[in-house]
């Protein structure tokens, strides 16, 4: 009887110990996580073009602090709030910092082919949340399996396949950064294997695509792909790429680039000449006059200044950002006013509408679903 009365008391004391540990235990993960998600709202606050993921685990009889995050400050500033909330607890460290703690020096890519998907996980199946055009800068984050986590220039984040880019270290980065470069101008054509049409094609070219300079002639240029292929480009097609980024950016240049995309296709997630999304197509033809546009109307709506929309479309210039959405406390669409009453935008393709009732293209819907107009080109 004793015997079985004193395993009674084992269990009881075991059953009690484990309990007060659990509610230690979840006490640390609260307070652990409460500071996390203050320094997320502050450092990382958008998942669309930051990394932070952070959870405090508790394994053999040890606190660990695990997660990933893009930026050193957050982390540091982790550390330091969490051992001064928690002195009496050691926290093994093991947040890594992205790209330096996981890619040993890979941490630049350049697309090889004119258009590069993004994805939202790594994998084919997976829904595409945005494109980008070769030649253009791509920082690496991570990898896993045959993928590439990695951030595009215009800050956005996605997984692109490592098979449909060329990726190297920070001599890589500076050799590609530095080299002599030309753009592609017109809205889209072919690179030949020689100088001439009927030659072996290298691949497509879109407008906004950018190539190393080997030789410009008048009638044809050789060019250099990321990835070591050559080829010719008709040098009418190709602006200098240090001119390229000094081109003005005015309405009237880009109301023009506007026009030279009506008819392309709507598909969502896309950004690139061939095929765009609202937000894709207004981020492409900024682009082409060298300003870059964040990636979704949710992000473009906080750029340039706020347009009073009083006597709609009394204030409002041409090149204009027209925003509009069916709920008030979130924007899903974008267009670009040109000007008496009409805009142009990618709803199905990229069309031109009127807010003129008397037009035959008036678009009610859109007309009553303005929520905001910015001005990205000042006077």
């Amino acid at each position: 009887m004793k015997k079985r009365n004193h395993l009674k008391h084992i269990v009881l004391c075991s059953f009690i110990f484990l309990r007060i540990l659990f509610a230690d235990t979840t006490d640390v993960f609260n307070r652990v996580n409460s500071i996390s998600e203050s320094l997320k709202k502050q450092y990382c606050p958008d998942k669309r073009t930051s990394v932070w993921l952070i959870e405090p685990q508790y394994e053999d009889d040890q606190y660990i602090l695990r997660g990933e995050t893009d930026n050193k400050p957050a982390q540091m500033e982790l550390y330091r709030q969490i051992e001064n909330a928690l002195p009496e607890i050691h926290f093994q460290r093991d947040v890594k910092l992205l790209p330096d703690d996981v890619m040993d020096g890979i941490i630049f890519a350049v697309p090889k082919n004119s258009i590069a998907i993004l994805r939202r996980s790594p994998s084919v199946t997976e829904e595409m949340v945005t494109q980008t055009l070769r030649g253009l800068p791509l920082d690496i984050l991570k990898k896993e399996r045959d993928f590439y986590f990695v951030r595009t220039d215009d800050g956005y984040l996605g997984w692109v396949s490592d098979d449909r880019v060329i990726e190297g270290d920070k001599t890589f980065k500076e050799e590609w950064e530095s080299s002599p470069k030309v753009v592609f101008v017109d809205l889209e054509g072919v690179v030949y294997s020689k100088p001439t049409k009927k030659a072996m094609p290298v691949s497509d070219v879109v407008m906004g695509n950018r190539f190393k300079l080997i030789e410009k002639r008048r009638k044809w240029t050789k060019v250099a792909y990321a990835d070591g292929r050559m080829g010719y480009i008709r040098s009418k097609s190709l602006q200098d790429f240090d001119d390229y980024l000094k081109n003005p950016l005015i309405p009237e240049n880009v109301i023009k680039t506007a026009y030279t995309l009506v008819g392309r296709p709507y598909i969502w997630g896309a950004a690139s000449p061939k095929e765009m999304d609202c937000s894709g197509f207004t981020q492409i033809v900024f682009r082409q006059n060298g300003y870059v546009l964040q990636r979704d109307a949710s992000m473009q709506v906080f750029e340039g200044v706020t347009v009073d929309t009083t006597n709609f479309p009394n204030n409002l210039k041409p090149a204009d950002l027209i925003f509009f959405s069916p709920y008030p406390d979130r924007i899903t669409h974008v267009g670009l006013y040109i000007g008496d009453y009409r805009f142009i935008h990618c709803s199905g393709r990229v069309r031109i509408d009127s807010f003129n009732p008397e037009d035959s293209n008036y678009n009610n819907y859109r007309r009553h679903s303005i929520r905001a107009v910015r001005r990205i080109i000042e006077d």
